[in-house]
């Protein structure tokens, strides 16, 4: 069994590399084509843009930029540390966490509350996901929207903060219903090819009846993405 703490670690280091090697892409770019003030100004930008989006994944890259910033205006090369931009300060802090909690708690509900679930779905539809993968993959969003809600290294807002925590139990609820409708998809084929078995199998009165079940076969073969003869093992 997977250790919980272990996973959510992992989840961050992830997000961690993921918006390192994004805004070392950016830096690079903006590099290429402006002056070092202006790029390091326009990392800025971006930086304080994502420090409002209720994803922790936004939060990591907005340090992420903020800190290739402070190193371009310095003369270092972008967050030549590597994914210490994040692991550098203290996470573990308690009286920085519950100072953050205690106004976070405080927030009032907005209304109505970001749509979470549905931009992390808008963001992961050109991946074409089957239902377990995008379950899993919002599994894994609501544990590191968990882990990093009330960091102290990120530089979001109580009321952005408010909205990470609040969407953690709507993306597992989500993750839970898409995984609920894959094993149900999956028992009603099971049901459809096993009556089609039978089809097959009872002796037809006449040829068509044949040639109807054997096309009939093979359709739900086809729409199953399995061979012929996996149907009939079922």
């Amino acid at each position: 069994m997977t250790d919980p703490a272990a996973h959510r670690d992992d989840l961050v280091a992830r997000s961690a590399v993921e918006a390192l090697l994004a805004a070392r892409w950016e830096s690079a770019d903006l590099l290429s084509r402006r002056p070092a003030g202006l790029a390091a100004d326009l990392l800025r930008g971006h930086a304080a843009e994502l420090a409002t989006s209720p994803f922790a994944r936004d939060q990591v890259l907005s340090l992420a930029l903020e800190t290739a910033a402070r190193d371009i205006d310095s003369g270092a090369a972008p967050l030549d540390q590597g994914a210490m931009f994040l692991f550098e300060g203290d996470a573990c802090g308690m009286r920085a966490r519950q100072s953050i909690r205690d106004a976070v708690l405080a927030q009032p509900s907005p209304s109505p509350p970001p749509d979470v679930v549905g931009e992390f779905e808008r963001r992961l539809a050109p991946e074409h996901l089957a239902a377990s993968e995008l379950s899993r993959r919002m599994e894994a969003e609501a544990r590191l929207q968990e882990a990093l809600w009330d960091d102290p290294r990120l530089a979001a807002q109580p009321a952005v903060r408010h909205a990470i925590l609040c969407s953690v139990p709507r993306l597992t609820a989500r993750a839970a219903d898409l995984e609920a409708g894959r094993r149900r998809a999956g028992r009603q084929a099971r049901r459809g090819r096993r009556r089609l078995r039978a089809l097959v199998l009872r002796r037809p009165r006449r040829a068509a009846g044949w040639r109807l079940a054997l096309v009939l076969l093979a359709a739900a073969a086809a729409a199953s993405m399995l061979p012929i003869a996996a149907v009939l093992r079922d």
